[in-house]
């Protein structure tokens, strides 16, 4: 067998990209991780961010877990007796440094030496229809709307990077090409984006609770009991009528010049 393939879906909230992972947990040779850098970032000893420092008590089984540990987990299945691919979903904002401006020569906490046994792909999402979502999933969890949570910045600054690191732009799906023509963008992703064969049985899946996805309970309710990309754009037409509040919409503003700059590399079929 060649050597096993580790594949990044690296994204920003509410970018359709939980449904990207769920094309992959339906594939019996990719073993996915959901988010793993999230607890180090947040809640171990090394965590980037304080947001949940006054709920640390209720977290502990995280509170020692590092980047590090991560990793080591992620490489497993591929040097196990199986030797399985790996599929890693994650939020750019999980390994990016806060002054990553400063940290031109690897503005993440990860090792280049692991970067670079990674494919590295990218999912983006107008800024219309993702900073909606994030609202509403806040308000949905009785939570005060954090704005820089978003995460356009620290994808664009990991996608920039790992361009320079590799040499090559890494593939991008628009997910608003995805919901509409899955099946096209899904295999090019598979064929041309990571160098694998695409298999049909990617796009639908069982509605059914996927036990990963539990520790952000709330957050990913569309992705567990969606069937396939099509219920995406239903939930995302629900928030269109939403009325925002004019510091949700400058966030909005800010973040667009971003994504179009992004989104000149996007896949196209």
């Amino acid at each position: 067998m060649e050597t096993p393939k580790i594949v990044f879906l690296w994204s920003h909230v509410r970018s359709v990209s939980t449904a990207f992972e769920r094309a992959f947990i339906q594939r019996e040779d990719y073993v996915t991780f959901h988010e793993p850098f999230g607890e180090p970032c947040y809640f171990g000893p090394e965590r980037i961010y304080s947001y949940y420092d006054n709920e640390l008590s209720e977290h502990a089984e995280y509170l020692n877990v590092t980047f590090s540990q991560m990793i080591e987990q992620i490489l497993k299945p591929t040097t196990s007796e199986e030797k399985k691919n790996v599929f890693v979903k994650d939020m750019a904002r999980h390994v990016v440094r806060p002054d990553y401006k400063s940290h031109r020569e690897n503005p993440t906490v990860l090792p280049i030496e692991f970067l670079k046994r990674c494919k590295h792909t990218f999912i983006l999402r107008t800024p219309r229809k993702s900073v909606p979502s994030l609202y509403r999933a806040y308000v949905r969890n009785n939570l005060k709307f954090i704005h820089d949570d978003i995460g356009y910045p620290e994808l664009q600054a990991l996608f920039e990077f790992l361009t320079e690191l590799t040499g090559t732009p890494p593939a991008l799906v628009e997910a608003g090409d995805l919901v509409e023509k899955p099946e096209a963008i899904m295999r090019m992703y598979c064929e041309s984006g990571i160098g694998d064969r695409f298999e049909a049985q990617m796009l639908e899946w069982k509605a059914e609770r996927v036990e990963a996805f539990d520790k952000w309970s709330g957050w990913h309710d569309m992705a567990q009991y969606s069937t396939g990309f099509n219920q995406c754009q239903r939930a995302t037409d629900n928030n269109d009528e939403l009325i925002l509040p004019d510091d949700v919409q400058e966030v909005i503003e800010k973040s667009m010049p971003i994504y179009e700059k992004l989104r000149e590399f996007k896949l196209r079929v």
